[in-house]
C-alpha cells in the first residue's frame, strides 16, 4: 500500500475521532455539524492506543470493540448533552428524566401509535450499531498505525501535546489554549453522577425543608368569591416578545380584552421566573402552592415529604373546596396526598368519550365545560378554589382542537361538526414549523380564558392565570429568558390594588422588569387577599 495512502488513512481516522467528540448541534434540530475545536477524549484515547502498544503489542479484537463501547457511549453522552438544550432550553439530567420515557412510550402506545415506538427503537439501534462499528474500524487504523515505532512516536507525542495544551489554558489565566477545545463529555457525565448522588443518598446542605414562611391569608378581600389558579401550559414571554408569534397573536389579546371589559372584568400583568424551561410543569407548580423555590426534581421529591403547607390548605382553612382540574393526569398521583385536595378531576373522573387529539387527548374546552357543568355553574355551595392546568398547548401542540362556540355540544356525543373536526385532525405536525402550531394551540386557550370571564361573570370569581414555563427552544428560541406571564383578572377593581401596588401593570401585556420568582408569587397572593393588606402598606 503506498505511503500517501496510509497517511491518509491515519488522518481520516484522526479526523473521525476528534469530530465524534467534538460536534455541536444545529440549534434547533435533532442535526448536528462540526466546529474547529479539539476533544480532550479522543487526545486521551489515542495516547493511550499508543502506550498501549508499546507495552502489549497489537490490540485484540475484543479489546478494541471494549474501547469501541465505552466511545460509543462517550458519542451518545455528547449527542444528548448539546441536544437537550436546543430542544428543550436546558441540561438533561439522567436520574430524572429517564424515568418518564416509560411513561411516555406508555401513553404513546396507548393512543395506537405502536409503530412510532417500534420505529424508533429500530431506528436508535440502526444508528447505534452503525456508530459502534465505525468507531471500531477507526481503533483498528490506528492500531494499526502505532505498531510502527516511527508512527507510535509522532501519533503519541501529538495526543500529549494536545492534552498538555488542554491542561496549560486550563491551570493559567494569561493563557487561553482551552478555548481551543470543545466542553469534555466526560464532565457531562460526572454531573450526571453527582446529580444522581445527590438524588438517592442526599447532601448535607440539603436539609429539610423550613415550614415557610409565616403567612396566612383569610381571603377576606375576595368576600367568599370562587378562586380560579390557572396554567396555562408552555405559556410563555414568548408571546410578547417574539416577533412572529407576537404579531399573530394579536387579535386573540384584542378579543380576550374586548371580552373582559365587554363583562366588566379588571385585568392586571406581570412576569415571573419559572424554575423550570420548557418542560417539568410540576416544578412551577409546587413552587407557586408551597412558596419554596423548586427548581429540581430532587428538590421536588423532597418537598412531598414535608408537611409544608399549600394554597391548598390555606383555602380550605378559610372555608373554600379545593379543586384541582387535571386533564392530563393519567396516571396515579401520589403528590395528590401531599396536596390533599378535596376533589381531582383527573383524565378518568372527567369521563371524556370524544374524539382523540393527538397524545393528550382531552380538549381544555371540554375539561372546563365538564368541570364547570358539575361544580362551578352551582351558586349553592362553598366557595372553590380550582386549580387547572391546561395541556392543548403541550408540546408538540397539534392537533389542535377546533373551538366550539356552543358549550352545550361539548358534553353530548357530537361535540364537533364533521368538517370542523376532519380540519383540526388531518392537520400534520411540522418540526420545522412548531412556532405555527404553537400559536395556534396558545390562541384556543386565549379564547377559552375569555370564555371563562364571560361564564363566571355573575359569580365575580377572582382569575389568575399564569404560564408554567416557555416553550422548548427549539420554539421560544436561543437564549430565552425564563419568564412567563401572569395575569390577574376581577370584577371588582379594589381586589387587584395589593397587586398593583406591588408592580403589576393595567391591560394583559407585562410593561418593565419581571417581579421576580414564582415562590415571591405565592406570598403576594396571601398577603394581597388579606384584610391586613391595607395595615401591612401604610405600617
Amino acid at each position: 500500500m503506498p505511503i500517501w495512502t496510509k497517511v491518509l488513512g491515519i488522518g481520516f481516522a484522526l479526523l473521525a475521532l476528534n469530530a465524534s467528540l467534538s460536534f455541536h448541534n444545529i440549534w434547533p434540530t435533532l442535526w448536528v455539524h462540526l466546529r474547529p475545536e479539539l476533544s480532550v477524549e479522543a487526545a486521551a484515547i489515542l495516547l493511550f492506543v499508543a502506550i498501549r502498544s508499546a507495552w502489549f503489542g497489537a490490540m485484540s479484537m475484543p479489546t478494541r470493540y471494549l474501547i469501541a463501547t465505552a466511545l460509543l457511549f462517550l458519542v451518545l453522552g455528547r449527542y444528548v448533552d448539546v441536544t437537550a438544550p436546543a430542544l428543550y432550553g436546558r441540561p438533561i439530567n439522567f436520574y430524572w428524566d429517564v424515568q418518564h420515557i416509560p411513561r411516555v412510550a406508555a401513553m404513546i402506545l396507548k393512543d395506537d401509535h405502536a409503530w412510532l415506538v417500534i420505529i424508533s427503537m429500530l431506528a436508535l439501534t440502526l444508528v447505534a450499531v452503525c456508530l459502534f462499528m465505525g468507531l471500531s474500524y477507526v481503533l483498528a487504523v490506528l492500531s494499526r498505525a502505532v505498531q510502527r515505532p516511527q508512527t507510535r512516536l509522532c501519533l503519541g507525542s501529538l495526543a500529549a501535546s494536545v492534552l498538555t495544551l488542554y491542561a496549560i489554558g486550563m491551570a493559567s489565566r494569561e493563557v487561553a489554549t482551552e478555548r481551543w477545545f470543545s466542553i469534555p463529555v466526560s464532565w457531562m457525565y460526572v454531573r450526571q453522577l453527582s446529580f444522581a448522588h445527590a438524588a438517592l443518598v442526599g447532601h448535607p446542605s440539603d436539609g429539610r425543608f423550613a415550614p415557610g414562611q409565616s403567612l396566612n391569608s383569610d381571603f377576606a378581600q375576595l368576600k367568599g368569591r370562587d378562586a380560579y389558579l390557572i396554567f396555562l401550559e408552555s405559556y410563555g414571554e414568548i408571546v410578547f416578545n417574539e416577533a412572529t408569534i407576537a404579531q399573530a397573536l394579536v387579535p386573540a389579546f384584542k378579543a380576550l380584552s374586548e371580552s373582559a371589559e365587554k363583562d366588566g372584568w379588571h385585568a392586571v400583568t406581570a412576569s415571573y421566573e419559572s424554575p423550570t424551561f420548557g418542560g417539568a410543569s410540576w416544578l412551577s407548580h409546587a413552587t407557586l402552592m408551597t412558596g419554596a423555590w423548586i427548581a429540581e426534581q430532587d428538590k421536588y421529591q423532597l418537598l412531598l415529604t414535608t408537611d409544608r403547607r399549600s394554597l391548598v390548605q390555606h383555602f380550605q382553612d378559610a372555608g373554600y373546596r379545593a379543586v384541582a382540574l387535571m386533564p392530563g393526569l393519567k396516571m396515579a398521583w401520589p403528590e395528590g396526598a401531599f396536596y390533599n385536595y378535596d376533589k381531582i378531576w383527573n383524565a378518568t373522573a372527567l369521563k371524556y368519550r370524544g374524539p382523540t387529539f393527538g397524545w393528550w387527548r382531552i380538549p381544555d374546552q371540554y375539561s372546563l365545560a365538564r368541570f364547570y357543568n358539575a361544580e362551578g355553574a352551582n351558586n349553592d355551595r362553598q366557595p372553590l378554589f380550582v386549580f387547572f392546568t391546561t395541556i392543548t398547548s403541550h408540546m408538540p401542540f397539534i392537533p389542535t382542537p377546533p373551538y366550539q362556540i356552543d358549550w352545550s355540544r361539548l358534553l353530548s356525543s357530537t361535540p364537533y361538526d364533521e368538517d370542523m373536526l376532519s380540519s383540526a385532525l388531518d392537520v400534520s405536525l411540522d418540526w420545522d414549523d412548531l412556532r405555527t402550531a404553537y400559536t395556534r394551540a396558545i390562541e384556543y386557550d386565549l379564547h377559552l380564558l375569555g370564555d371563562l370571564l364571560r361564564i363566571t361573570a355573575h359569580q365575580e370569581p377572582i382569575i389568575i392565570a399564569l404560564g408554567d414555563h416557555q416553550p422548548p427552544a427549539l420554539v421560544a428560541g436561543a437564549g430565552a429568558s425564563w419568564l412567563v406571564p401572569v395575569h390577574i383578572f376581577a370584577r371588582e377593581e379594589a381586589i387587584l390594588q395589593p397587586f398593583i401596588d406591588s408592580g403589576f401593570r393595567r391591560g394583559l401585556r407585562p410593561k418593565g422588569p419581571a417581579l421576580g420568582r414564582l415562590d415571591q408569587l405565592h406570598g403576594l397572593i396571601l398577603r394581597g387577599f388579606d384584610s391586613g393588606w391595607r395595615k401591612e402598606i401604610y405600617d
